[in-house]
């Protein structure tokens, strides 16, 4: 298998839902192996298809460093999200070093197909949540900047900036 690309953040594929995935001709043992092997290859706990260009409704989520085990979710439905909330710093693999401080709802239920294509209900909650809620995003379109103000994106971004700029400089040293 060729090495996975992630394509650009401002994709038209990136900015609307992707097409449902189909069990009939789509293979989901091999797509849920590509996006683990792409999750891991570009250090993420969780990778949508469109976010490597494949226009179908399935992410992954997992990673030993926080204790998520890893699983693919088909066709995933967002059925409801809990009263309480909290701040984590927040990444996305399509913004390369942009972190943002987020608020994001502790528990979550999804209705999904797994591997197999059963029709799944399951409730997350803590890291597994918000890992599930961000990749929940990709299918419908959006991204963790939307989910912030423009005053936090351009904190970040200055961060950022102060970030490569220091990068550059040691480089020439």
């Amino acid at each position: 298998m060729e090495k996975l690309k992630l394509i650009p953040f401002n994709d038209p594929l990136l900015k609307r839902s992707p097409e449902p995935f189909d069990f009939e001709k789509d293979n989901a043992e091999e797509i849920s192996e590509q996006l683990l092997i792409g999750m891991r290859q570009f250090g993420g706990v969780g990778l949508s298809a469109n976010q490597i260009g494949i226009d179908k409704k399935v992410f992954v989520v997992g990673g030993s460093g926080l204790g998520l085990k890893e699983k693919a979710f088909f066709n995933p439905e967002l059925l409801s999200v809990g009263k309480t909330g909290s701040t984590m710093r927040e990444g996305c693999l399509s913004y390369p070093g942009l972190w943002l401080n987020l608020t994001r709802p502790d528990t979550c239920v999804l209705k999904y197909q797994d591997i197999n294509g059963e029709e799944t209900i399951s409730e997350f909650s803590g890291v597994y949540a918000r890992v599930i809620l961000h990749e929940f995003d990709h299918m419908v379109g959006q991204n963790f900047t939307q989910r912030a103000s423009s005053l936090k994106i351009q904190r970040a971004m200055k961060a950022l900036d102060k970030k490569v700029l220091r990068h550059q400089n040691r480089q020439r040293s």
